[in-house]
């Protein structure tokens, strides 16, 4: 498809589906007839959401009007200088080949919480205060000629006030992040504000094929085998991720069962009083957010240290994983995470 506001071709996600998919099956890694067809049938994973840009229509030579869920925003046709004042904005920008100029403090970050690939641009970027509190002055002192955030008034909007008052310093434009942490939406929304959809549908065709390859190769795990994913634990309770988290979208896609303390209710996460322990007794699989050395963290390691944990059947059976990417956010992570998770398939498999 060709945008109407730009001259440059758009690889179709499809077309660059097909090329991956052939690609793959010529190297041996994926089989023909029924499973290609079962590839196809996967296909349309991960690229539609109700949250995408859903129309854009030029200004003038310099400027693009852009419409999402979000509302209507004019921005520059071709962002250069973009300041993020929210924490999922600028990782989007890198993963679509923009560095920002500025965002929130990233000083934390490394491989472990984060795409590696990702860790030095965010670390280097100009800091314009904490996710609550966006310094007005640093951010006008960068001179953007874009300025991504929120919808004010959102679950997400964490400094209130901000997307209306840095009007006045440069352009604004929101992502609707909706009520859950499904990023695929949001991620669209953005690349089609700063002009990168050529960048982002080669992304989403990549991660397509490598849900595909796995949903083939693990067909008959994924039928019976039920996952759940511990996140963080605090104030007596433990919290899991469900379908419509940031990494419970990539489990969805990949046709994972969930346990059914981890059954989809519209948010993110489920909170449980440490007494439900029990409740993760379905699981064959559980995976919590580990650091780098595979060590529990967000409170985890109280979780593991109950009793009525290590009688859970996954603990003794040894089928508890570590994870680095609860905090998925990302096409290029995403795929990381399913090659993660395909170790832990054949781990899984080994003892099974």
């Amino acid at each position: 498809m060709t945008d109407p506001q730009s001259s440059i071709s758009l690889p179709d996600v499809d077309d660059e589906f097909a090329r991956i998919v052939d690609e793959l099956t010529r190297r041996g890694l994926l089989a023909g007839g029924a499973g290609g067809a079962a590839l196809w049938a996967v296909a349309g994973c991960a690229g539609h959401d109700p949250r995408s840009a859903t129309a854009s229509s030029g200004a003038t030579d310099t400027e693009r009007t852009v419409t999402t869920t979000a509302g209507t925003f004019t921005v520059p046709r071709n962002p250069e200088h973009v300041v993020c004042i929210d924490y999922f904005t600028a990782i989007f920008l890198v993963e679509l080949g923009l560095t920002p100029i500025g965002g929130i403090d990233y000083s934390w970050v490394n491989a472990a919480s984060m795409y590696a690939g990702y860790v030095p641009a965010l670390k280097k970027l100009a800091n314009i205060g904490q996710i609550s509190s966006t310094n007005f002055e640093k951010v006008a002192a960068l001179d953007p000629d874009l300025i991504l955030g929120p919808t004010p008034g959102s679950r997400y909007d964490n400094s209130k006030g901000a997307m209306s008052k840095l009007s006045s310093v440069a352009p604004v434009a929101s992502v609707d992040f909706g009520q859950t942490g499904d990023w695929r939406g949001p991620l669209r929304q953005t690349a089609e504000l700063v002009g990168r959809m050529a960048e982002l549908k080669p992304l989403i065709a990549s991660y397509r094929a490598s849900i595909a390859a796995a949903k083939q190769t693990y067909a008959d795990l994924l039928a019976s085998t039920v996952v759940s994913v511990v996140d963080y634990s605090q104030s007596g309770s433990f919290a899991l991720d469900l379908p419509a988290s940031t990494d419970g979208v990539v489990l969805a896609d990949l046709g994972v069962r969930f346990g059914k303390a981890s059954a989809a209710n519209g948010t993110s996460t489920r909170e449980l009083s440490l007494e439900r322990i029990g409740d993760l007794a379905d699981s064959d699989i559980i995976l919590f957010r580990a650091d780098a050395k595979g060590a529990p963290t967000n409170g985890l390691d109280d979780v593991v240290g109950l009793s009525a944990w290590k009688e859970l059947p996954a603990v003794k059976a040894g089928h508890t994983y570590p994870i680095g990417w609860a905090d998925v956010c990302t096409y290029r992570w995403a795929e990381q995470a399913v090659t993660d998770l395909t170790s832990i398939f054949d781990d899984y498999r080994g003892d099974g």
